[in-house]
């Protein structure tokens, strides 16, 4: 698009040439400094097609633009291009900075609201897909429940694969969008993204003992990075600063060909090296304080698992329950773990219903409801991170649904016979030895409990379409 006009009208609207001192840009907003600032007029600018919010802060007049900041900030420079050349810009950038961080409370919050505006915009590519993948797994998981379709029929495990894909090779995928996002290479990127998901390294994963020796008696534990997120945001982050090194100290008639590679090799040793013993220590911990949790008060455990079950699924954390849960089901026939996680599906399916229905944005209410029904059949991720990470309002309120239910469900200690929950998931719930019991009662209440609560919630204090997104805010 042509943001020709909306550049003009911006200028215009701040007090035109002679009233703009500097002008900068972040990941989402117009930074100007202006001579005079009363000459602004903030009405009519908010009232352009590309604003999306007015803020003052730090000396400067902000004007939030969102995704489409450096095309309008280019289109500007286009018309005033001694902008590009003041040389107050660079004072004014490290100033700026200075000031909005010189505290540890403003720095930790400027630092986690951009790492949610990464995480958000890298996902938004993918949101489509990733829902379409969870619809089509919940309809295969409905038929094989209900007899139609046997999960040894070829047709079933070919469209399972296909289903499965966008999840196997989401560090891939996730490598390209959020390099692109973060300005490092993408291909170098999605690379080190595959690299994770080589079959040796899987294979070294799935080992009794997973882990490879390096040098001597230094070994480093080998992790299964399927699906796996924050790690490859973590490369895609440092890559820029690496690529900005290597670019100085190599040549320009072969960083062509060494760049890539060298960036490659550093920063997969450095997932391996520090990022994966890292998220193995949390995992572990968190495996075990959860099973310890659920073991001394059902109420209390189920609370907090509920609660923040959808927080350890963003930063990648969840994976290690999946082999307590299997062990449970191989060992007991019955999970109470992977209970209480089909409910916090419903939680965040109610949360997201709620702002497809409350919301006059139309592609937005496609994606409420498509992500919803995906997560009917127990695929959270379109709705964590194309919708509620983006409103934190209504993050909160899902966590509140999710943990009223998950208390529910540990009071009348629920548990599952299968391994998939959610909606789709419902036979899983009916005992294979008792048929519908108590069990499956309980199913039915906190399952409806986490979805109504968090439905009700974000309806009326979660979300509206005044909100802005953190993605935006960051």
């Amino acid at each position: 698009m042509d943001y020709t006009a909306d550049a003009q009208q911006i200028i215009n609207s701040v007090g035109g040439n002679d009233n703009i001192d500097t002008l900068i840009h972040c990941m989402t907003r117009l930074r100007f400094t202006l001579k005079d600032e009363s000459k602004a007029d903030t009405k009519a600018i908010e009232n352009i097609d590309v604003v999306i919010k007015i803020m003052e802060a730090q000396g400067q007049y902000q004007i939030v633009i969102g995704n489409k900041v450096t095309d309008v900030f280019n289109a500007i420079l286009g018309i005033l291009p001694r902008l590009a050349t003041d040389e107050n810009v660079e004072k004014e950038i490290n100033s700026s900075d200075s000031k909005e961080n010189s505290k540890f409370g403003a720095k930790f919050k400027h630092g986690y609201d951009e790492f949610i505006g990464v995480l958000t915009a890298s996902m938004m590519p993918i949101i489509g897909v990733l829902a379409g993948s969870g619809i089509t797994k919940g309809i295969l998981a409905g038929l094989v429940s209900a007899g139609i379709l046997s999960d040894k029929a070829g047709i079933y495990l070919l469209i399972n694969t296909m289903a499965d894909t966008i999840f196997y090779f989401l560090p891939v995928i996730l490598g390209f969008t959020a390099a692109r996002k973060l300005g490092s290479d993408p291909i170098a990127i999605a690379v080190i993204g595959a690299f994770l998901i080589h079959p040796n390294i899987i294979g070294i994963s799935a080992n009794k003992v997973p882990e490879i020796g390096l040098w001597g008696d230094f070994a480093v534990k080998i992790m299964n990075y399927s699906g796996s997120v924050f790690p490859i945001i973590v490369a895609a982050w440092l890559g820029k600063y690496v690529e900005k090194y290597l670019k100085k100290v190599i040549p320009d008639m072969i960083q062509g060909i060494f760049v890539p590679i060298i960036e490659i090799i550093i920063l997969s040793f450095a997932l391996l090296l520090v990022v994966a013993p890292i998220i193995t220590v949390l995992s572990k911990g968190l495996a075990d304080g959860i099973s310890s949790l659920l073991a001394f008060n059902g109420i209390v455990g189920g609370a907090i698992y509920g609660a923040f079950y959808p927080i350890l699924v963003v930063f990648g954390l969840h994976w290690p329950l999946i082999p307590i849960v299997i062990n449970d089901l191989a060992v007991n026939g019955q999970s109470v773990i992977c209970a209480l996680t089909s409910i916090t599906a419903l939680g965040i399916a109610g949360s997201v219903f709620a702002v497809a229905i409350k919301t006059k944005k139309q592609k937005f209410e496609a994606l409420g409801y498509s992500a919803g029904v995906s997560d009917l059949c127990g695929i959270a991720e379109p709705s964590l991170y194309g919708i509620l990470l983006k409103y934190k309002k209504a993050f909160y309120m899902t966590m509140i649904g999710n943990a009223i239910g998950g208390a529910i469900a540990g009071g009348m200690h629920l548990v599952i016979y299968g391994f998939t929950g959610s909606l789709i998931g419902f036979p899983s719930f009916i005992n294979p030895k008792g048929g519908i019991d108590s069990n499956f009662t309980a199913y039915i209440i906190s399952h409806l409990v986490a979805f109504i609560i968090a439905f009700v919630l974000t309806y009326l204090f979660g979300y509206n379409d005044k909100m802005i997104a953190s993605d935006q805010e960051a």
